[in-house]
């Protein structure tokens, strides 16, 4: 990586200011046409609370416009993405030293760029409520993804560039001093951001599908492409999927189903908020995490308490499958070796990943200063602090942490540590 950059700011009269910078960068993961790419940026902002009309305001304090625009580049992938080579290791043939394809070459591989608009605006309000609010626009153009392609070339997969991506949204936040008094301090946060993830335009006509995903024009970049789940045959036990792209009709036939859309693991809104109270010597934080609107994906279900021959199954599983005496059962007839197919892959143990989490708690006490004074200590604070406290979950969650990759898989999972920690700080 090789970068030449340069940057410029601009003030005038405290209240109105511009910006820009430029870069040229170079990658060696790109093929030999297409390492350099030239990414820059312009911005101004325009302090409104220093006009004559709100200065001194003793309600609105702060009042800030600004805007930007720029493109950014992104090389975030293999070392040696574009180049074909082969690798000599652990391959051997008929006890000689053998070598196989690894990587095919891909010369026209070159730079993911994303180009970002945003506008915002800063207030506050007695210098004790503080608001900001923004609206980005970020449109990605040659996509980097790791593309499969047919075996017969001797790899599974290939980096190309492959799509148009649109990431637009807003963003809220708030931070208010509720009581300030000389006992009592009280402050609240919150922030709230709002995504719509779009794929724009793709290189060829043909989506670029995978065992569970599809990257299709119109949808959403981490899209679910599934045989979708239709219930139990309440007179055979068996599992049911939707037999066609559309429609109702049903088949217990798992190869005969055909797969669908079944959501996005990206979550429509997201954020967090918490508050933070000092009364006299004590304070107290609690932080908050959310998510609305994603989708996360059991792989490991077969394996994790669903499965009918890799495991013992799920308490629920066990006393709610079908029998002839239980017709009206949550799951299909437990049968070993699951001939019917029931823990393969579909929609069935795709879940709602929303959440909120109480992230950290944490209560501490100042010693009076008239105390630790005598011992030569400017403060002494003792606290106690506990983080992953608690998550809530949608109903239909079954897993440990609905918290996962930005492709929504949840496989295999063991529990998030809930850590306890009790400490004193120390200041001379």
């Amino acid at each position: 990586m090789a970068s030449y950059f340069m940057d410029l700011h601009y003030s005038y009269d405290d209240k109105y200011y511009v910006s820009g910078s430029f870069r040229r960068d170079g990658s060696s993961v790109f093929g030999t046409d297409n390492r350099w790419g030239n990414f820059w940026s312009l911005g101004g902002k325009w302090r409104i609370s220093g006009e004559d009309f709100l200065r001194d305001n003793p309600v609105v304090t702060n009042a800030i416009l600004r805007t930007s625009y720029g493109t950014v580049g992104n090389q975030d992938i293999e070392s040696y993405a574009a180049r074909g080579y082969y690798s000599a290791t652990d391959i051997s043939y008929n006890s000689s030293p053998g070598m196989y394809l690894y990587n095919l070459a891909n010369p026209d591989l070159s730079w993911e760029t994303s180009r970002k608009f945003d506008l915002g605006f800063d207030l506050s309000f007695i210098d004790r409520i503080h608001w900001t609010l923004d609206f980005y626009n970020e449109t990605t153009s040659n996509a980097l993804y790791q593309v499969p392609i047919s075996m017969t070339t001797g790899v599974s997969t290939m980096y190309r560039n492959i799509a148009s991506i649109r990431n637009r949204g807003i963003e809220i936040a708030v931070n208010a001093a509720l009581v300030q008094t000389k006992g009592l301090k009280w402050n609240l946060y919150a922030n709230l951001t709002w995504n719509q993830n779009r794929i724009l335009k793709l290189a060829t006509d043909n989506a670029v599908e995978s065992t569970c995903s599809i990257i299709e024009k119109g949808y959403p970049y981490h899209e679910f492409y599934l045989k979708e789940y239709a219930g139990v045959d309440h007179e055979t036990g068996k599992p049911l999927w939707y037999l066609n792209p559309t429609g109702d009709e049903t088949t217990s036939d798992y190869n005969a189903a055909a797969k669908r859309h079944a959501g996005s693991s990206d979550p429509k809104v997201m954020g967090g908020f918490g508050t933070s109270v000092n009364w006299k010597n004590f304070d107290l934080n609690v932080d908050f995490k959310y998510r609305l609107g994603a989708k996360v994906l059991d792989t490991s279900a077969k394996h994790t308490g669903f499965g009918m021959s890799l495991g013992t199954p799920l308490e629920d599983v066990a006393l709610n499958s079908w029998t002839e005496s239980n017709k009206d059962a949550k799951y299909p007839q437990y049968i070993g070796g699951d001939p019917n197919n029931a823990s393969q892959m579909s929609s069935r143990f795709l879940y709602c990943g929303y959440f909120l989490r109480i992230g950290n708690i944490t209560l501490g006490y100042t010693m009076p200063a008239r105390w630790t004074r005598k011992a030569l200590i400017q403060k002494l604070r003792v606290y106690l602090s506990l983080d992953n406290v608690y998550t809530f979950t949608a109903h239909d969650f079954v897993g440990y942490d609905p918290e996962t990759y930005d492709d929504g898989i949840i496989a295999y999972q063991i529990p998030a540590n809930r850590t306890f920690i009790g400490g004193i700080q120390l200041t001379f």
